[in-house]
């Protein structure tokens, strides 16, 4: 390094040096927080300094290449301005941004994030504060190289022999996991595990998850492509009488706030007292994210095989190619996949209207249904708003029964443990008005004097502070048997039950058999008769149907794990 090149990196220090540590700071935010809130790494010293040391080489990386002003601002784009994000995640699942998680921010509608956002308005105000701190600090940092060519051969040598030690020891965890393979599939699998240690790193972390998405947003697409000419192989189903089959996909509705089951509360009045009712024990959604149940609900996709999702009709195109009438009804903001199988039925309806917003209630879906009444045999589905946060907004006045509530115009900054009694007397409330709603759809189908059935499966459940982990809500990264153990419900007409009293014989026999919810697309099926691709081991109308000891499910993080059942 020359005299004049020393000169002047030792003037930019003196000038610059509040700045730049100011700016640095800054962009350590979320990296600071994990080291406080990760739980990966709450109980390891070595893993918090390790996390450290390879957080600030990667920092320091591009420092190499930009000039300091042009770096900052470079910085300020693709990195600080995103902190919230990961910020977010760090708070509420205790890990960094999940590609789950980022693609739930990404399909959530832009009303619910504005409503999110002007909740937490002291926070937005602060970030938008750091924002502008930030850049005007930046662009006001003299625009030269910050490091001695020294200094950036020894960050250089840094990343270099974080690289090496991280692959020496990811290569000892992969040979007993590589047992057999050749040295460079080992070493291959190594590369592989390092690279996936970049998601616990912001901001690296945003942009491989980013990237993960638009390969599989372009991977779907490609594969529904296919689906255009997918077939079951089914042939028109020959009913001795027209039949309405009806599927009610719930909403964050758990299986023990259901007084039918158990709970203390009388949450299910009207549903208690029906003959025809059968209340299933023991069933478990693969996902605790709607995104992620739906689709083993609609198809014969499951948590360990998500591709048939994307690859095969759903449920409604199995009951079209039978010749039925199918129709979705929805009550929610429909996601790429739910359009793609209201796209697959005769008839669709969505609302439209949003999640939170008033006088929305879901038995709007029966004047609906009602409306499309006709002499075919029928398949629909009725996909509710159910008990999706905010509960108050879930059910009209009268039923406000549990109380005191929080109220419907309260700020999403009031989900709290101390809130937590208002927050369960709203979500039994909806519960409540849940039971009304179904009842009432049961007594329209009771009506038809034809064989008729309605099945109900939330989506996943709700955490609500219930053990030593704190989770609240839904999609959390660790499994919680509150945010899977969902209600399944099955009622069946006289005239059904006659049609086919087999089956709902089987479907009592096997009311305390554990199972997933990937038994719905098999049992739909089922009970309607259309046998021809029905798995008797996972249909619940089947005196077959095999119990479940281990589901896997997917978490809010995308992890797909085995949970054991009880």
């Amino acid at each position: 390094m020359t005299t004049t090149e020393y000169a002047n990196i030792t003037s930019f220090w003196k000038k610059n040096i509040i700045k730049v540590c100011v700016l640095f700071i800054l962009l350590l935010l979320p990296s600071f927080y994990a080291l406080h809130n990760a739980i990966d790494l709450e109980y390891s010293f070595i893993k918090k300094i390790s996390y450290l040391f390879v957080v600030i080489i990667l920092l320091l990386l591009p420092a190499l290449v930009f000039k300091a002003r042009t770096y900052f601002i470079v910085e300020g784009i693709f990195n600080f301005l995103l902190f919230p994000i990961d910020i977010a995640s760090l708070y509420l699942n205790r890990q960094s941004t999940s590609t789950a998680f980022l693609m739930n921010i990404i399909h959530t509608d832009l009303h619910e994030s504005l409503e999110l956002i002007t909740s937490f308005w002291p926070l937005s105000i602060a970030v938008i504060f750091l924002w502008i701190v930030y850049f005007v600090i930046a662009v006001h940092v003299e625009n030269q190289y910050m490091f001695s060519p020294i200094l950036r051969h020894i960050i250089l040598g840094g990343g270099a022999f974080a690289f090496i030690i991280g692959f020496i020891i990811m290569t000892t965890l992969m040979r007993p996991v590589s047992a057999g393979t050749d040295t460079t599939s080992t070493m291959h699998n190594a590369i592989g595990l390092m690279w996936k240690k970049l998601y616990k790193i912001y901001p690296y972390n945003l942009y491989v998850e980013a990237n993960e998405i638009i390969h599989l947003t372009h991977y779907q697409h490609k594969l529904e492509e296919q689906i255009r000419e997918f077939s079951f192989g089914l042939k028109p189903h020959n009913c001795n009488q027209p039949s309405i089959y009806v599927l009610v996909i719930g909403e964050a509705a758990r299986y023990d706030h259901f007084s039918l089951n158990g709970y203390s509360r009388e949450t299910t009045p009207h549903l208690a007292i029906l003959n025809n009712l059968i209340s299933f024990d023991s069933t478990f959604s693969q996902a605790n994210l709607t995104s992620l149940s739906i689709p083993t609900i609609l198809t014969r996709a499951t948590a360990q095989d998500m591709e048939k999702a994307y690859s095969e009709k759903s449920l409604s195109g199995a009951f079209r190619e039978a010749g039925f009438y199918t129709g979705y009804i929805n009550k929610q903001v429909p996601l790429p996949f739910t359009r793609r199988v209201m796209d697959e039925c005769a008839f669709s309806y969505c609302y439209n209207k949003g999640m939170d917003v008033f006088n929305n209630y879901d038995e709007d879906m029966i004047s609906k249904l009602a409306e499309l009444h006709n002499d075919s045999s029928m398949f629909m589905i009725l996909h509710s708003a159910g008990c999706h946060f905010r509960y108050e907004l879930r059910y009209p006045d009268d039923f406000s029964v549990f109380i005191p509530v929080l109220g419907q115009s309260f700020s999403y900054s009031s989900i709290t443990e101390a809130n937590k009694d208002k927050l369960i007397n709203a979500y039994d409330n909806a519960i409540l008005y849940t039971d009304y709603f179904l009842n009432k759809l049961i007594t329209y189908l009771d009506s038809l004097d034809k064989p008729a059935t309605m099945v109900y499966i939330s989506d996943h459940g709700e955490s609500f502070w219930d053990d030593d982990r704190k989770l609240s809500l839904h999609g959390s990264y660790q499994i919680s048997e509150y945010e899977y153990h969902v209600p399944l419900l099955v009622w069946y007409s006289d005239e059904y039950e006659k049609q086919y009293p087999q089956k709902v014989a089987n479907m009592w026999q096997n009311k305390t058999t554990p199972v997933s919810s990937d038994v719905v697309f098999y049992s739909m099926l089922d009970i309607a008769g259309i046998e021809d691709v029905v798995d008797s081991a996972r249909s619940i109308c089947s005196p077959y149907l095999l119990p479940y000891d281990t589901i896997w499910v997917h978490t809010g993080s995308g992890a797909i794990e085995p949970m054991v059942v009880r």
